[in-house]
């Protein structure tokens, strides 16, 4: 399991490598784009759920388009749901699990630090933080948004 200091330092390569996403985004090439994890600033991901998933904006804007967010949540299950845009996830902290619909949570594998997943726009899909706290990068590449499938 990676210790802390080299998990915010994957946060760190990941964002860089997305440097690229960024270039499209502004128009030009940057030299480098880097954000500390004590500079994140985490905001609610929805307003009116205050003790829910938090996220902070690393580039870009997660409600007009393609971006790069640091997530944080607490302890539990994320219902399945689907997303328009395609996205990328790396655990930084904690332990969590990602399975599709038809899958079960109890045959998804635990998912630590360094783990990774992609998935398909308007795939249907749940997700779990097994840990008091789980946080991850997420690559959207495309607008974010969620609806819970029934």
């Amino acid at each position: 399991m990676l210790d802390e200091r080299r998990a915010r330092r994957l946060a760190v390569i990941f964002v860089l490598c997305a440097a690229g996403s960024l270039a499209a985004l502004v128009g030009a090439q940057p030299t480098s784009y880097v954000r500390a994890y004590a500079d994140a600033k985490f905001r609610d991901l929805n307003p009116a759920m205050t003790e829910g998933a938090q996220v902070a904006p690393l580039w870009g804007d997660p409600a007009k388009g393609p971006s790069a967010v640091l997530f944080k949540t607490k302890r539990g299950v994320t219902p399945l749901h689907t997303h328009s845009s395609d996205y990328h996830l790396a655990v930084i902290e904690g332990v969590m699990k990602h399975w599709i619909g038809g899958e079960s949570e109890a045959a998804a594998p635990e998912l630590g630090p360094g783990s990774y997943w992609y998935i398909r726009g308007s795939q249907p899909h749940a997700d779990s933080c097994l840990s008091d706290v789980c946080v991850a990068f997420i690559k959207w590449e495309g607008k974010r948004d969620a609806m819970l499938t029934p």
